[in-house]
């Protein structure tokens, strides 16, 4: 029994005399995977180890650990970012060596059973500033790695106690109509702009659009908005304009097809001055003034009817036309315009365009019940977006696409963006040529186009006085 607790004493006296550095981990393999996103290497060790990073230039990268390597060991990487890596002995430790042909991100960290030394290093250049640009509004900017390739994105939270105020304002500045954002933003006074809605070639808005209760343009399909109600921000989905002009004295009636567009074959559009100065209409038609009390004050067939902002003008074309020609000066008309939603009716603000993207704080895209045009459903492009987060700070954004420097976004993406940003609520607005953020008088992005593509609806941050 002595004997064998002495045989024991003895081991535990070698166990304690062997030299500390004989129980450093060993080395067992040195390996690399390549990635769209990143150069991942891994050292895999026999026991736990500590690293520090003993070199960091543009051309190399040095960590050093507490480890035994037999060899210098060298990995053949074949990657237009590393020039050449390496495992060497230096003394009682190893160094994790790393040429690099360019300068780049990277990220160390040790992982446990198994025991490894994981070295990241990013091939996209991840970049975040913010700008605190006062009374509530904040400029942020971002470099990011989207699933492998780069985007740029341009941000502008306004903070739900601020000093100013959303607004959408023509491209045209005093008429409907494209223009660049730039110029528009500066002759109507924002401080800060976005694109918003759909359009068409002449300026056509495509989307409901409503401003201080006057209605700008309007989507007879169900999408989503941007909605400003008793000074709540929030995203409403499945507004669909339906408007509808009551003639008592005729017994009939006639629904609105169009606001603030071109006329077409048998259709009806109500036209106001934000149209401009007249209907452009032609003379294969019939036109009504209906004035704020509900009263026609002209008719006529000439067409092409002035326009102001005490009035409202009705004109159609085919049988609409015909109904329009019964109308006498002095008529009562009764017009009824709803979104089909109380709150929507009675907001101060309505910019539509959609997909939905986010509700709830989760990514939700609707292109589908939105009936959104596969170009824009599908594929990265430039993306434009509205959100609003739960305590109400409203979120503009715009990601650039279709460059080198930036890929762009899916809308799958952009949602999934815009939740990580914090977005509550969210909708997609016009992009890919039309996307844009203005600030002060310059330019954030890089529009698509090389230049600035003109625009038919620019949603405005305008400061408040005082």
């Amino acid at each position: 029994m002595l004997k064998t607790f002495g045989r024991l004493l003895a081991a535990a006296l070698l166990v304690v005399m062997v030299p500390l550095s004989a129980m450093a981990a060993e080395v067992e393999n040195f390996r690399f995977s390549s990635s769209p996103s990143k150069i991942r290497f891994v050292v895999d060790l026999d026991g736990k180890v500590e690293y520090e990073e003993v070199k960091n230039t543009k051309k190399q990268l040095v960590l050093e650990f507490d480890a035994k390597v037999d060899d210098d060991i060298v990995s053949r990487v074949k990657d237009p970012i590393i020039k050449k890596a390496r495992l060497q002995e230096k003394g009682d430790k190893t160094r994790l060596i790393v040429d690099l042909n360019s300068e780049a991100q990277h990220k160390v960290f040790v992982l446990k059973q198994p025991n490894r030394l994981v070295l990241d290093i990013f091939r996209i250049r991840v970049e975040s500033t913010s700008s605190d640009m006062g009374k509530g509004l904040t400029h942020i900017y971002r470099r990011e790695d989207m699933n492998g390739l780069p985007v740029e994105v341009n941000i502008l939270e306004i903070a739900p106690k601020n000093r100013y105020i959303l607004k959408p304002f023509s491209g045209a500045v005093n008429k409907n109509g494209r223009g660049t954002l730039l110029k528009a933003a500066k002759a109507v006074g924002a401080r800060a702009a976005v694109n918003a809605s759909y359009f068409d070639s002449d300026g056509w808005i495509i989307g409901n659009l409503k401003l201080d209760g006057e209605w700008l343009g309007m989507e007879s399909q169900p999408r989503s908005a941007l909605v400003v109600a008793g000074g709540k921000p929030m995203v409403m989905q499945d507004l669909a304009y339906e408007g509808r002009a009551f003639f008592p004295k005729l017994g009939t009636f006639l629904d609105v097809k169009g606001i603030n567009r071109s006329r077409i074959a048998d259709d009806v559009v109500m036209y106001t001055h934000y149209y401009g100065p007249s209907t452009k209409t032609n003379r294969y038609g019939y036109e009504v003034r209906i004035a704020a009390n509900g009263r026609v004050t002209e008719v006529s067939s000439a067409g092409n009817m002035k326009l102001d902002k005490d009035s409202v003008v009705l004109s159609g074309h085919g049988m609409a036309a015909k109904v329009l020609e019964r109308v006498q000066v002095g008529d009562r008309v009764r017009l009824r315009e709803t979104l089909g939603n109380e709150t929507a009716d009675e907001a101060e603000l309505v910019v539509g365009a959609g997909p939905s993207l986010v509700a709830e704080g989760r990514a939700d895209v609707r292109s589908a019940e939105e009936n959104i045009a596969y170009d824009i459903a599908r594929g990265r492009a430039p993306r434009t977006a509205a959100g609003v987060k739960k305590d109400g700070t409203v979120i503009l954004l715009v990601v650039d696409g279709r460059s080198s420097s930036s890929a762009g976004m899916t809308l799958q993406e952009l949602a999934a963006y815009l939740v990580k940003l914090g977005a509550w609520q969210a909708v997609n607005f016009d992009g890919g040529g039309s996307s844009e953020m203005v600030l002060d008088g310059k330019i954030l992005n890089t529009p698509s186009d090389g230049r600035e593509r003109p625009v038919s609806v620019g949603l405005g941050v305008f400061p408040t006085k005082g």
